[in-house]
């Protein structure tokens, strides 16, 4: 499989530079596009179908290429993969609920492949990303499902975000490109640094991605208790930049293992948390923090086990989170530099507003304030 990513400032370029790279020898079936909310999704689609190519994409919250960070831009994917390989499934149907959508997806890929992986993307804040990951172990149950993915951003406006395909814009719903993995093998992790801090706290009431009570405590005032770095006024503003990126909730999941949950913003009326993802009543967490810019160097190390496991890539798909990239600074820049100087591989990625992707265990969730990479290799190349 030859692969090409490059980024473009808007439809123009990208049309252009697609022209440019299309040769004799090189004439790429899918495109993955990771673009800023104000690039025009319609002309997008466009590009790709007056050139016979698919197209899987969403909207972001910053744009990653190869080794470099963007904002306002379009980062793209070009892959010439056999068609027979993959499948392009979209479950957008407003009237059906966030697990239905992932049931939907799962169902889809079982038919589709004997032996499925999923990269998905989810648009709209009405998904309820947990449910996503519950739907498709409703399905797949035992079945070792490789699950890649993130939510699609819209630069912290927190207005809108957008999944499309070729045919496609959706504002609520799944796109998921379903991976023949007897074919093309996927390989990667997601990892985030974040060390617990303090006692263990309960969920004491919780409506989806919603806690109204910690320890029977309304969650805003047991938030502003233990952190109380913002004033009322602030509360009604509170956004994923200033909030998220400070003390994320480390939940304990039944396996054994854990992850992230990231305040989003606190409603003063009702005294409860907003969280970049769900939760349940009776799930317990300690808050964690970032340990500091070494959280950068343990990245890296994690991502070399997953280098040992694959040395060669024919494309490198990174999804990091929006409020990593907050707490981060300009340092994320390295943190992107040296996941791509490992494989110098052609890279694609954005800044989303949750992170699907497995930990070191082999456990696929749902996190937020992870950096979730996949390793994509045409499995006739693997001996080579």
């Amino acid at each position: 499989m030859y692969t090409k990513s490059f980024c473009a400032g808007d439809d123009r370029e990208l049309a252009q530079l697609i022209d440019e790279f299309q040769q004799a020898d090189f004439q790429p079936t899918l495109g993955i596009v990771f673009c800023s909310i104000a690039q025009n999704l319609s002309a997008i689609q466009r590009v790709f179908s007056s050139r016979g190519m698919d197209l899987i994409g969403c909207t972001t919250s910053g744009e990653i290429c190869d080794d470099s960070c963007y904002d306002d831009h379009i980062s793209v994917l070009l892959m010439d993969i056999n068609r027979a390989h993959y499948r392009i499934f979209t479950a957008v149907d407003p009237e059906m609920a966030t697990n239905e959508h992932a049931c939907q997806t799962a169902l889809a890929a079982l038919k589709s492949f004997s032996e499925p992986g999923l990269i998905t993307l989810s648009g709209g804040f009405t998904v309820n990303a947990d449910e996503i990951i519950q739907g498709f172990k409703t399905v797949f149950g035992n079945h070792k499902v490789p699950i890649y993915g993130g939510q699609a951003g819209d630069g912290l406006r927190m207005k809108e975000t957008y999944v499309f395909t070729s045919t496609v814009v959706s504002n609520r719903g799944l796109a998921t490109l379903i991976l023949d993995i007897d074919r093309v093998e996927m390989t990667g992790l997601a990892t985030s640094g974040w060390e617990p801090i303090g006692a263990v706290h309960t969920i004491t009431k919780a409506e989806g991605n919603v806690v109204y009570s910690i320890d029977n405590e309304p969650a805003l005032d047991f938030f502003i208790r233990h952190f109380g770095y913002f004033n009322s006024a602030e509360i009604a503003v509170q956004s994923l930049e200033n909030m998220s990126t400070q003390y994320p909730l480390q939940l304990f999941r039944p396996d054994g293992y854990t992850v992230l949950r990231s305040p989003i913003i606190g409603d003063e009326a009702k005294r409860s948390l907003m969280l970049a993802g769900g939760v349940r009543n009776g799930d317990r967490f300690r808050f964690s923090m970032s340990p500091g810019f070494e959280v950068i160097d343990q990245t890296h190390e994690d991502f070399q086990a997953v280098h040992r496991l694959a040395p060669k890539a024919d494309a490198l798909i990174l999804f990091s989170c929006k409020g990593r990239h907050s707490a981060l600074g300009p340092l994320i820049n390295d943190e992107v530099k040296g996941i791509y100087e490992q494989w110098q591989a052609p890279m694609t990625g954005f800044f989303s507003y949750g992170e699907l992707g497995p930990n070191s265990d082999g456990f696929f969730d749902f996190h937020n304030e992870t950096c979730s990479l996949v390793v994509i290799r045409e499995r006739a190349q693997l001996n080579n």
